[in-house]
């Protein structure tokens, strides 16, 4: 209690802020104490790690730029969920390397298969005894473990526990081990804290003080005694708000937080003597569609006596070739996906194991695919088919995957309008019908259908895609969009013949073997919407006055919304003369129209004319006035704009 006291007024002489007192390590003697350390860093590497540390602590002072990361972070509350695994006792034995690496890489593997769930017990005898050997009475090296990590594997506690008098681990360990891909070295607390938010937990290095064994809670800062030896653990956050690092240490449940701790930002050299340490699995070799088009496997070859199958695994899980000897040069078709897809394939062995392209799915974390890119569009694929990559020929099975491009000769509608389409030549025999096929489906003609007729489509917004099909006698279907045909080739000619129309000019032989893109030519014309509706600004009375009336029909004008009323004949007597409309609320939009003499009607709408052509012209005549100016006939077929002049007068009112 004597010491323990010492310790605390020292802390509060220092004004600290954490708590000292009895814990599970405190009463034991010094020799006893050290065999609870044993980071050893040789003094080249150690020299060589402040030196990089120093280099990059200078360069955060240098223009470049900066990660934006979260005020906080604990691996142990991520999103509701505890990614961290159980505090361990490394008893007195200087294993805290292998703890603090196998408490990183147990962290890690939770978050890369991003299941928090998966209860990752892993072997720390393992790693310790069968890498170090009979270590621990002098410690171990970071680099060490980490490499074993990477070319060994760890296995799962049972097979080797490390509270046990087993010497060796289990017969069966190759079939039972996680390694990780690689392991890199961060140099700065910035990069730390990074790695942190976006990737997991971290390995660094501590000197740790006589008063650290003491430590009982709080943000620890060294306040008393001398240096002891270094230390290896697992940090798991950070609080930038009151300055700490979240860590893990390997001395049970009985010391500290719960055998967690906080210590101070720079205190006992983590980050200014000790660099911080990151594993990482390989995340995957799945195909990602880099546009749209159709995927085409190929099997290339094996070289295995598993009885293996490929599966497409995502989006759609499907089977798509057993890899035996006489399927080897085959194609597959797999269908048609659009630009950022991703398609995860995998390989089923025989013995029940699955390996996939996303590794993380992968039971012993391990990546079993290897994809070269061998074309613009084109990828290999090759498999190792062993658990634990006993082999790593990763030629086992070996397929080809390919991206056919399609051409789309579909129309994009450049503005919201009407569409018309007009046959105006067939000389393909196999005719047997021309379709839309998208948006909606619809028969549009067949053979025997009137050259040179207009067929209204309807209404379409801008950016909507239209589509067309051709249909031969033969069952074949050819489509704008190249991906749906049956031979992956385009069969129609989409050509600009004027302002938003096109001709198609369609080939109708499979595997074009004619190439003469004349079997039919139909050409697609949009009308584009023109709105020339009144929407008034405020609450109005709205009147309606005919200027002037040059053509010699008897027409109509009135308002067809938001109600519909007839305002005045056309006649010659009604000519500067003014009709009351009505009063309307603001926003409201007044759609007029000009019913002519031969039935038609035309609106201000030109979405509603059955011609899809605008028949009026607006003129603004101040804030409060325009004018109509209106064509009457047909198609516009003289575009004189004049045959009647009309003024629409608006005038505030209280409603």
């Amino acid at each position: 209690m004597d010491e323990i006291n010492e310790i605390r007024s020292m802390i509060n002489e220092k004004s600290l802020s954490w708590l000292a007192g009895e814990t599970s390590l405190s009463r034991l003697a010094k020799p006893e104490k050290l065999l609870y350390l044993g980071l050893v860093v040789p003094e080249d590497e150690k020299t060589s790690i402040q030196e990089l540390l120093s280099r990059e602590n200078a360069r955060t002072f240098e223009p470049a730029p900066v990660y934006i990361y979260p005020g906080e972070w604990d691996w142990r509350q991520v999103s509701g969920k505890n990614w961290t695994t159980p505090i361990r006792d490394q008893k007195q034995c200087g294993s805290c390397v292998a703890f603090a690496t196998v408490a990183l890489i147990e962290s890690n593997l939770e978050i890369f298969r991003r299941n928090p769930d998966l209860k990752t017990d892993l072997s720390e005898a393992d790693l310790f005894f069968r890498g170090c050997g009979n270590c621990c009475s002098r410690g171990w090296y970071y680099n060490s473990a980490l490499v074993y990590a990477q070319q060994s594997g760890i296995p799962d506690e049972a097979c080797f526990p490390y509270d046990s008098d087993q010497l060796k681990s289990c017969p069966d360990r190759e079939k039972r081990i996680i390694k990780i891909d690689n392991w890199k070295t961060l140099l700065s607390a910035s990069q730390a804290k990074e790695w942190l938010v976006t990737r997991g937990p971290l390995m660094t290095g501590m000197n740790v003080y006589e008063d650290f064994y003491y430590y009982y809670g709080g943000i620890y800062k060294e306040a008393y005694g001398g240096y002891m030896a270094d230390h290896a653990i697992c940090i798991v956050g950070y609080n930038d708000a009151q300055g700490y690092w979240i860590c893990k240490n390997s001395w049970g449940v009985d010391w500290g937080e719960n055998g967690w701790f906080k210590i101070g930002y720079g205190e006992c050299g983590i980050g200014s003597r000790f660099a911080f340490y990151a594993v990482q699995f390989t995340s995957d070799d799945d195909l990602v569609m880099p546009k749209l088009g159709r995927v085409i496997v190929r099997f290339k070859g094996k070289n295995t006596t598993e009885e293996n199958e490929i599966w497409q695994h995502f989006p759609e899980s499907r089977l798509i070739f057993r890899a035996s000897d006489s399927e080897i040069g085959r194609l597959y078709d797999l269908g048609v996906y659009p630009s950022g897809s991703r398609l995860i394939f995998a390989l089923k062995t025989s013995d029940g194991h699955v390996y996939y392209t996303d590794q993380f799915l992968n039971s012993d974390a391990c990546d079993h695919v290897k994809k070269v890119k061998t074309g613009i569009y084109k990828w290999e694929l090759s498999w190792e088919d062993r658990y634990g990559l006993e082999e790593k020929d990763y030629d086992d099975v070996v397929m080809e995957t390919e991206i056919i491009s399609p051409i789309t000769e579909d129309i994009i509608m450049p503005k919201d309008g009407r569409v018309f389409v007009t046959p105006r030549s067939i000389l393909a025999s196999t005719l047997e019908e021309f379709r839309q096929s998208s948006p909606v489906d619809r028969l549009i003609l067949r053979e025997e259908t009137t050259l040179g007729k207009g067929i209204d489509l309807g209404v379409f917004p801008a950016g909507a895609k239209l589509s067309f099909a051709l249909e031969t006698d033969d069952g074949y279907i050819y489509y704008t969009d190249q991906v749906k045909n049956p031979d992956f080739l385009s069969h129609v000619r989409k050509l600009p013949i004027g302002y938003n129309k096109w001709e198609l000019r369609w080939e109708t032989s499979l595997g074009l073997k004619m190439k003469i893109y004349k079997d039919l030519v139909v050409e697609i014309e949009v009308m584009p919407t023109i709105k020339e509706d009144v929407v008034l600004a405020v609450d109005s009375h709205v009147v309606a006055r005919l200027v002037s009336k040059n053509t010699p029909y008897h027409n109509r004008f009135g308002l067809f919304g938001p109600v519909s009323k007839l305002i005045f004949d056309s006649i010659s007597e009604n000519v500067g003369k003014s009709f009351d409309v009505g009063d309307f609320p603001a926003k409201t939009r007044l759609v007029f129209a000009l019913q002519a003499q031969d039935g038609n009607i035309y609106y201000t709408d030109s979405s509603l004319n059955g011609d899809g052509r605008s028949h009026v012209i607006k003129l603004p005549l101040g804030s409060s006035k325009c004018q109509l100016r209106w064509e009457d006939l047909h198609a516009l077929k003289d575009r004189d704009y004049n045959d009647l002049v009309v003024e629409i007068i608006l005038s505030s009112v209280k409603l």
